[in-house]
């Protein structure tokens, strides 16, 4: 292994880490042509470092966030932002599974992971789920990038 292919297994990770299925994922499949346990092994790896470090980090980063937003903007009156009403509707409809099963689709990892230790106090169910989740969505990602994409690319032409 030489210092190239580490730097490209460094900049799939981390980016599997932030933004996983549009991001990790197409990356290492359609750019970099990893193989599949590759692929899967590194994105995975990823998300899962993703998970734990910010379900470890997420009471820290949430009280500096209440810090921060109390002291500039005491007097501000709540909004319902497109944000809040998307993550509101699916911790009312779907729960926990629901805001984790689409955390790495819609949000972010590192946003879902806050979001669900937010609402669900219980890190080890949270970083469990997550773990399940990106797992899932690693292999629709792969398979999908890998197999269909390229198919949905020649048949759909576009003038």
């Amino acid at each position: 292994m030489n210092l190239h292919n580490l730097s490209q297994i460094i900049i799939v990770f981390l980016l599997s880490a932030v933004k996983f299925g549009f991001g990790g994922v197409p990356l290492a499949v359609m750019v970099e042509k990893f193989p599949f346990f590759k692929a899967i092994t590194i994105t995975a790896a990823g998300g899962v470092a993703s998970t734990i470090l910010f379900a470890n980090l997420s009471e820290w980063v949430l009280e500096k966030w209440h810090a921060f937003r109390s002291r500039y903007f005491p007097y501000r009156v709540h909004k319902n932002v497109p944000e809040n009403k998307l993550t509101k509707r699916i911790r009312e409809r779907w729960g926990l599974y629901g805001l984790v099963f689409f955390a790495p689709l819609i949000l972010s990892i590192p946003i879902g992971t806050l979001l669900s230790v937010h609402f669900y106090h219980d890190k080890q169910k949270v970083i469990s789920y997550m773990i399940i989740s990106i797992v899932a969505w690693d292999l629709f990602f792969y398979y999908f990038y890998n197999y269909l994409y390229p198919l949905m690319v020649t048949h759909v032409h576009l003038r």
